[in-house]
């Protein structure tokens, strides 16, 4: 399935991606984009297996393995909507707002 982004997903990663540059240089940097890009992938390929979030019925949500950050997105018709990419100690709401 195709997958959409909302605008802010970009800045929500590229601020995820600085703070790991900063912290632990190029390759820790380049290891956490290695794996939201795999997991992206997994999301378009079997959108529906991935649970429900917070018991919402519509967002989605899935994690990453070696990174304390969740992905929620939602399924549309014709494609996979993400809409945030967050810490897992951001506050529940954050990013809910988000189509």
């Amino acid at each position: 399935m195709n997958l959409t982004f909302h605008p802010a997903v970009e800045r929500d990663v590229k601020a995820i991606l600085a703070y790991y540059h900063k912290e632990g240089g190029e390759r820790l940097a380049d290891r956490f984009f290695s794996e939201l890009r795999a997991r992206f992938v997994e999301i378009a390929e079997q959108p529906t297996r991935f649970p429900y979030y917070l018991g919402n019925q519509i967002l989605r949500r899935t994690t990453l393995n070696k990174f304390p950050y969740l992905i929620l997105f939602r399924i549309l018709p014709d494609s996979v909507r993400v809409s945030v990419v967050k810490h897992e100690k951001r506050h529940p709401n954050y990013g809910l707002w988000r189509n």
